[in-house]
């Protein structure tokens, strides 16, 4: 099977890694890396690192899990929200969570559009730490304070 996973993957943390184990025990992984371009209207946008970084930090964590790319996976860069997922690429599954299932459901509008078949939605649980789900954007919060 083949899926994406997308993401800004900023500070890559236990959420994200969980988010990419699932996808990767589906099958090869198109990962969709956000382009700088596109989160400059994210929260605590000024501190999210850059494209490169983002992509090298996940090439690194990747490989230690012993994942080769073009062999498990592929990173291409999205620069909105419809992505590459609306090409007529042969991916089988798109891997969300209840934070980005409403993106997913709009890909798949899209795709029907241009009479595309819809991908099979999967949802991935959020990890939670202290009764609340690990995010980047409080990651950069924290470090600013």
């Amino acid at each position: 099977m083949k899926v994406i996973a997308s993401g800004t993957f900023d500070r890559l943390h236990e959420g994200h890694k969980h988010f990419l184990k699932i996808a990767f025990n589906l099958g090869f992984v198109y990962i969709g890396l956000t382009s700088d371009n596109m989160i400059k209207n994210k929260k605590y946008a000024e501190s999210i690192q850059n494209y490169e970084t983002r992509k090298t930090n996940l090439i690194e964590y990747l490989s230690n899990e012993k994942k080769e790319i073009n062999h498990d996976f592929e990173i291409i860069e999205i620069n909105d929200r419809l992505g590459f997922a609306v090409d007529s690429m042969d991916a089988d599954a798109i891997v969300v969570t209840s934070d980005t299932l409403e993106g997913a459901e709009e890909i798949n509008d899209a795709r029907a559009e241009y009479g595309l078949y819809p991908l099979d939605i999967i949802e991935v649980e959020l990890i939670l730490k202290d009764n609340k789900k690990i995010s980047s954007s409080d990651i950069r919060k924290e470090e600013k304070d």
